[in-house]
């Protein structure tokens, strides 16, 4: 099939992608929005970064400090719900986080010193850090497999989506103070919590087990594990200890990459394009338009290739950045950032599906993506904090701040490194039937060494049981299942 017949097909194959049945939709719908809202809920920060410096008096830097308190707490999160979503399903943990992020939401709207301000993010962090892995595991294992890849595009461009309210609600309501942008981000996330409750666990893998009944391993499960955590965890970290670092690297370089253009981007258009809020927020919305395109693109595209697709638009943002910097007027910086971001959100839209594909056991997605994805935060969290002080330190000649140029380093450097590491991929490790692995095995079935399975129709099915030493036979012809046991055990 030729790029134009690909090009030509495109609407037509997201429409099959997003074909699901009411319980898939409803799962995806509440996944997307409970990573929006607290993508939302952590934006709210750089829009008033400035307001909040001068109430509690510091200065702008201290507050992207607090920022990077926020990133580095977020791996905490990560680890104790993905655990728990991981042992005891997707449902109550994540709407333990959700009651618990709107509280400390809400709180962040009452302080009135620094040091209240940081414990707050502190803790708000750590129910942040908690959405991406358990959400991102949910709604990929309750989606078909071939909507995987734009199912978690979508997903993944939550965080520009919530970016973008974020915003929206910093225009609209310009006049009530900082604090109110609290306040109702609180109160959104109610409906998040609202969703998840009424939201059933839902899993493709459970499907397929009921409909083929005579499937060898009949107690597969997604979620909700008989083996204990730390056998998984012991055995993943033992025997591919390598793809946590690899892993962590790259979203590293992607998060670098994101921060680094996006959390100080605001402060940029205000303060040295000297925008309005107004336009500053049609620049915005129109930049996470671009990240929210490219990240179906970018995730329809990655079927062919999980790692040259997202090398191929990594590369391209490299003649872009300038368009993202350069221009002086609202209408030409948002022509450009929309091109920018969309290559973003294209390369980005690729990390939940790989994270997924490559984690090294079926029983800890929820704990893996989500501790890889924000360890990578943790790495990246300098980089708000580096170009604030640094554009404060090194001012323009008419003494304004000069981010553009360190953003213009700092993602610049980002750009080449993301490049790297994704020219560095792996593929070995991609596992594209991971839904098809048993979560409570010590060993993935994929990777036993003494597990054989033939599937020649008419003749008779084979299984080593590692366990006891027995042979499971299945005569097709007959429809009977009996039990052999292994020589040793005659």
């Amino acid at each position: 099939m030729g790029f134009a017949q690909e090009v030509a097909n495109f609407p037509r194959e997201i429409g099959k992608a997003f074909a699901l049945n009411r319980k898939q939709a409803l799962v995806f719908l509440t996944c997307w929005w409970c990573w929006t809202l607290g993508s939302m809920n952590f934006y709210l920060l750089p829009y008033t970064q400035p307001a909040v410096a001068k109430t509690l008096g510091v200065e702008t830097s201290k507050i992207a400090e607090a920022n990077t308190t926020t990133m580095l707490s977020r791996a905490i999160g990560a680890a104790i719900f993905g655990v728990l979503s991981d042992q005891y399903g997707r449902k109550i943990p994540l709407v333990v986080d959700l009651v618990l992020m709107g509280v400390f939401t809400l709180s962040s709207g009452f302080v009135h010193t620094y040091g209240q301000f940081v414990a707050v993010r502190f803790l708000f962090g750590i129910t942040y850090g908690a959405l991406y892995g358990v959400s991102m595991a949910a709604v990929l294992e309750a989606v078909p497999r071939e909507a995987r890849g734009v199912v978690a595009g979508f997903t993944q461009q939550g965080f520009g989506a919530g970016n973008m309210i974020a915003s929206g609600l910093h225009l609209a309501m310009e006049s009530y103070g900082w604090r109110s942008l609290y306040y109702v981000g609180a109160g959104l996330t109610l409906t998040a919590v609202g969703l998840r409750i009424i939201c059933p666990d839902y899993s493709v893998v459970t499907e397929a087990i009921r409909e083929n009944e005579d499937i060898l391993q009949p107690t597969l499960s997604p979620t909700g594990a008989t083996l204990p955590f730390w056998v998984k965890f012991r055995y993943a970290i033992t025997h591919h200890w390598p793809i946590f670092i690899y892993c962590t690297v790259l979203t590293a370089c992607f998060n670098t990459l994101g921060h680094g253009h996006m959390d100080v981007y605001p402060s940029f258009l205000e303060t040295q394009r000297g925008l309005s809020i107004r336009h500053e927020t049609y620049v915005t919305v129109i930049l996470q338009c671009g990240g929210i395109i490219g990240g179906l693109v970018g995730g329809y595209l990655a079927r062919y290739s999980p790692k040259w697709v997202p090398f191929g638009f990594a590369i391209v943002l490299a003649p872009l950045l300038p368009a993202l910097i350069l221009p002086t007027k609202w209408q030409y910086l948002a022509v450009g950032s929309f091109f920018f971001e969309f290559c973003y959100g294209a390369a980005i839209g690729t990390v939940g599906n790989i994270l997924q594909m490559v984690c090294p056991h079926p029983g800890i997605r929820g704990a893996f993506g989500g501790v890889t994805y924000n360890l990578g935060n943790a790495i990246s969290s300098v980089a708000p904090t580096i170009e604030t002080r640094l554009g404060d330190n090194l001012p323009t000649k008419s003494g304004i701040p000069d981010y553009g140029r360190i953003i213009l380093i700092l993602v610049g450097i980002a750009i080449g490194l993301l490049s790297l590491t994704l020219a560095c991929m792996p593929i070995k490790n991609v596992n594209l039937e991971w839904d098809q692995e048993d979560p409570n095995q010590t060993i993935p079935a994929y990777e036993a060494p003494a597990k054989t399975i033939e599937h020649n129709q008419g003749h008779i099915e084979r299984a080593h049981d590692i366990e006891t030493g027995a042979i499971l036979k299945r005569d097709e012809q007959a429809g009977v299942e009996y039990m052999e046991m292994s020589p040793t055990q005659k």
